[in-house]
């Protein structure tokens, strides 16, 4: 069941999160897939020799250019079962040869922690249970220092929704709402900032970083929506166009144009009560959904969805528990990428582009098959869990064109684009996208 998914440097999926029978532990194996090989084929399963349950955990893909993916925390296996409490072990998946080995102990235990890539390479820990008490930071060199001047307790622990703000600091907003700033240098400093609405809320809600600074937060209690401006410090929260129906455990997939895609959900929490099969496209210039083709199953509690490098969205999982056990997955593939006949549209190709992109360069990028390009952006490889991408931010780049050569802008700031892979994307005049080049920001010095 992949409950856990994460985008490659070299355009594989892993996804993990219980056995293949759908039992609630992460402690028997994973999955590597290559999607160029189909749906059926380019499975690689492989066992989890660690001892570690992995089982709704915190992962991410480092940004040091070594492949490596950081998985955080989980529950614990008995045996026979599991038990519901957090663990503090850590563990490193290797893209070169997908291998998965144990690495240094957090200082807390944590199940359901978030993980969040800051601009100097180091990953802020933040939640989890029996990891309430106190946020950390995992350093470049793999070990980690607590942050105790932060006491986090009166936060929830499930999965707070954190992204790095344009000032630096890490904005996020827990369960119940409460919107905070967190300095993770030297000891740390938390500052409360408001709460979201009572209808804005839930661990169920869903939410996507779609520009620098802008948050859309959507599901959970409501079929509402909200744009989280956070560009200029304090959060500006503005209502938008709601959804045609309440998702509860929807999730929010940032497309390779900068909409925002719902897939999933229902009215009641992990019940087959108003389900929501149908994909749901949110566009940031208008603040309009369209609602778009459905699914043949519901995705619930424990379904994940992630963008992949041709522009299609890789949607699965669900149950462990819930009403249905879905060891399986399905690929949206959204109207970018047809005509209004129905046939695959005509795609820009990118030619050659640099691998290494680095804040405040210029870079130049040779495409073909269109005439025009209207937009390069950059977008996070993403790593989701639980209806929330711990890494997914969208990313316009300013551009110049000369016939089929493009001059490109990096952002001036780190904060912008933080280190990591990204998709990079050209898009054309119709607005189709090409497929991805992955490339890698470094860590800014």
């Amino acid at each position: 069941m992949p409950i856990h998914s994460v985008l490659l440097p070299d355009g594989r999926v892993l996804t993990y999160g219980s056995t293949a029978t759908g039992q609630q532990t992460g402690y028997f194996q994973y999955d590597v897939w290559d999607p160029g090989q189909g749906m059926a084929a380019g499975h690689m399963v492989l066992p989890n020799g660690t001892g570690t349950d992995t089982f709704c955990n915190a992962q991410l893909l480092l940004p040091q250019g070594t492949g490596e993916v950081l998985l955080a925390g989980g529950d614990n296996w008995t045996g026979t079962n599991t038990t519901n409490t957090g663990n503090a072990n850590t563990l490193l998946f290797k893209t070169s040869d997908r291998s998965l080995t144990r690495s240094l102990d957090m200082f807390r235990p944590r199940w359901y922690a978030t993980l969040t890539s800051m601009p100097n390479g180091e990953i802020f820990v933040q939640g989890g249970r029996n990891g309430e008490d106190r946020a950390e930071v995992r350093k470049t060199d793999g070990t980690y220092r607590l942050l105790d001047n932060i006491d986090t307790t009166l936060l929830h622990w499930y999965y707070p929704r954190n992204w790095v703000a344009p000032d630096g600091r890490v904005f996020g907003f827990d369960t119940y709402g409460q919107m905070y700033y967190v300095d993770v240098t030297g000891n740390g400093a938390l500052t409360n900032a408001g709460r979201l609405a009572l209808e804005n809320r839930g661990q169920d809600a869903s939410a996507a970083m779609f520009l620098p600074g802008k948050i859309l937060q959507f599901g959970g209690n409501s079929n509402g929506a909200v744009v989280i401006n956070i560009t200029s410090g304090n959060p500006v929260v503005t209502p938008t166009s709601p959804m045609s129906s309440q998702r509860r455990w929807g999730s929010a997939t940032i497309l390779a144009n900068g909409s925002v895609l719902a897939t999933g959900g229902s009215a009641i929490y992990n019940e087959l009560v108003g389900v929501t099969t149908s994909a749901e496209i949110w566009n940031p210039a208008t603040g309009e959904w369209t609602v778009g083709a459905a699914g043949a199953l519901p995705r619930l509690y424990h379904s994940s969805a992630i963008l992949l490098p041709d522009g299609s969205v890789l949607v699965g999982g669900g149950g462990a528990p819930g009403p249905m056990i879905n060891v399986n997955a399905e690929i949206y593939f959204p109207p970018y990428l047809f005509t209004a006949n129905g046939a695959l549209a005509p795609r820009p190709r990118i030619v050659s582009a640099p691998d290494l992109l680095g804040i405040g360069q210029t870079f130049t990028v040779e495409f073909a098959n269109a005439s025009s390009i209207t937009r390069v952006a950059l977008l996070k490889t993403g790593s989701v869990t639980h209806s929330f991408d711990m890494d997914q931010r969208y990313v316009p780049l300013s551009f110049t064109a000369s016939g089929n050569r493009l001059t490109v802008r990096m952002p001036t700031r780190a904060t912008d684009a933080t280190p990591g892979y990204y998709q990079l994307l050209l898009v054309n005049a119709a607005g189709t996208p090409s497929v991805a080049k992955i490339v890698r920001v470094p860590i800014s010095q």
